[in-house]
């Protein structure tokens, strides 16, 4: 027997002046990400353009740039890694180049500075807000400042995160997201995409999304399978600052969100959103 729904009488919804608004904000916006324009992100995690910034309101302003793709060259950073942690971990001697390189001995160039680390085992601590009180306390400022609404939280294996919503009104109405952001045991870096600070969304949960609409573009998996936002790329995040604040992580996911939403209205396709030009 066929199954059948009933549908009472009703009138099929007309668009509405308003649709017509956001809709044309929506291809605004659809073609600033796509251009990767610099735009700014308000306290409520809304992505607009940088003219249209109220002097009055703290908005965080995320530079031009593309969200990250992983490349391929992934395995040569992990074998570099792997020889770097044996050699710290049997506390072998090593130099410091002008740039911070941690290095092999023999492989240091006659002609350039370098100082030579003798043999030994560090003694400071393993947190980087205790190794660096300074730098948290800049953290919590930026981000008291830029997104106030987000409170701070230490997880069980006592790395810190933030925790709050953002808000893309712009794209679609009511529409919230819940997010973390945490911050690596050896933050800051820019080794990896996104920097040293991996987002999360916690509601909507990706991890349910992607089994019904596939693979997310701009996503990757932590060592434990779980689903985080791959934001901004190595050559757009730079040390000390951007990438040793979690306002910028939130502000480029406030970023990845929206193109997020046009993407699943359909304002944007799977090869744009995918690709390198958002």
């Amino acid at each position: 027997m066929n199954k059948r729904i009933f549908v009472p009488n009703c009138f099929l919804a007309s668009p509405s002046e308003d649709d017509d608004v956001a809709a044309r904000k929506r291809r605004e916006l659809r073609e600033k990400l796509l251009r990767g324009d610099e735009v700014v992100v308000t306290q409520d995690g809304e992505v607009e353009d940088k003219n249209k910034k109220k002097d009055d309101k703290p908005a965080i302003v995320v530079p031009e740039g593309k969200l990250a793709i992983p490349g391929n060259d992934d395995d040569a950073a992990a074998q570099e890694r792997k020889k770097l942690r044996e050699k710290l971990l049997s506390g072998q001697e090593v130099i410091v180049t002008q740039q911070g390189e941690v290095e092999d001995k023999k492989d240091k160039k006659d002609k350039q500075p370098a100082i030579v680390v003798p043999e030994g085992k560090l003694a400071s601590s393993f947190y980087w807000y205790e190794r660096d009180p300074d730098l948290l306390a800049a953290e919590k400022e930026s981000m008291n400042h830029f997104f106030p609404l987000f409170k701070m939280e230490k997880l069980s294996d006592s790395r810190l995160s933030w925790v709050g919503t953002i808000k893309p009104k712009n794209v679609r109405k009511n529409a919230i997201w819940y997010i973390q952001a945490i911050y690596d045991h050896n933050h800051p870096h820019n080794s990896s995409y996104g920097g040293s600070i991996k987002v999360y969304s916690i509601e909507p949960d990706l991890e349910k999304i992607s089994p019904e609409i596939g693979f997310i573009p701009h996503t990757l998996r932590d060592s434990a399978n779980h689903i985080y936002i791959c934001t901004a790329r190595p050559e757009d995040v730079k040390v000390g600052e951007i990438s040793t604040s979690a306002a910028s992580a939130v502000s480029w996911t406030a970023k990845w969100i929206s193109a997020f939403e046009l993407w699943l209205a359909g304002d944007i396709t799977t090869n744009e959103f995918s690709g390198h030009n958002i």
